[in-house]
């Protein structure tokens, strides 16, 4: 199949904060020309000890079951890749280790949803806390860096998403130089990031990360990436992509990567032109 459009952030009902079904997402992917898919439902990584509700192998297990029902309706119509978004891996990261050699995973995304186990977007933003908890954020996001179990860093630069939403800035400046550390340590271990396209349709009213930082990634020497909507419905699969694809131009990156058993095996050359496979 000639990949020309591809999708590499989708939930679906197995992850908690999602309800439509794998099956439901992979239609809206097909109606929407979709070529390729990669489903990143949550797997979230605790601290102290804290027990999950949701998050143990059953839940893995779950998912590959249903992918496999997908790709069987849907072969030959849509590429479904398997994928997870781990949620802070490196603060479990004997467990995290044990799950990515266990299962087959074609693509991997490294986040940073939460901070001593609380959701980012349930922390009190005001004048006296905002620049303490983006600290925390891009520490933790160069705790994730020097970890390097993913294949890409997704949406880096999230903490404007709930910062933005307060009426406060993205603290970028603030943090320019941890944020090239963390880049710089993204390009060492060969890994990716992504460019999420769900800000632009939320409070921070830009992508994930901003044109700046994909220049300075660019600037730094970094090569893979991918685009992802983060879609949690069907209408949101490949929402703003356009202006993602501007973006990619305006920082000076020509291809998109794709990946296989987490593995780059492929681009979408010039972002709308024909794929190069490099198996």
């Amino acid at each position: 199949m000639e990949i020309r459009k591809a999708d590499y952030h989708i939930h679906s009902s197995i992850s908690p904060d999602a309800k439509v079904s794998m099956e439901e997402m992979c239609e809206g992917a097909y109606h929407r020309e979709c070529d390729e898919i990669v489903f990143t439902d949550h797997y979230e990584f605790y601290s102290q000890n804290y027990k999950s509700l949701y998050f143990y192998e059953e839940y893995i297990q779950h998912y590959f079951k249903k992918l496999a029902e997908c790709r069987e309706k849907f072969f030959g119509k849509l590429c479904i890749k398997s994928g997870m978004e781990f949620g802070q891996p490196h603060l479990e990261a004997e467990k995290a280790l044990k799950l990515v050699k266990k299962y087959p995973f074609d693509y991997l995304i490294g986040s940073v949803h939460k901070l001593d186990n609380v959701d980012l977007e349930k922390m009190e933003y005001n004048q006296d806390t905002v620049h303490e908890i983006a600290d925390r954020y891009y520490q933790e996001l160069l705790k994730l860096s020097r970890w390097g179990e993913f294949d890409c860093m997704g949406h880096l630069d999230f903490f404007k998403r709930h910062s933005k939403r307060q009426g406060f800035s993205d603290e970028y400046e603030q943090h320019e130089g941890i944020i090239r550390k963390i880049l710089t340590n993204v390009i060492d271990r060969g890994k990716g990031i992504e460019l999420n396209t769900s800000g632009i349709r939320q409070e921070a009213g830009e992508a994930m990360p901003s044109l700046t930082i994909l220049k300075i990634y660019r600037e730094l020497g970094g090569t893979i990436i991918t685009v992802g909507s983060d879609a949690h419905k069907p209408q949101d699969i490949r929402a703003d992509f356009d202006q993602a694809y501007e973006l990619l131009n305006l920082a000076g990156f020509g291809e998109i990567s794709l990946f296989e058993q987490r593995r780059v095996v492929g681009s979408i050359k010039g972002v709308t032109g024909k794929i190069r496979i490099n198996y």
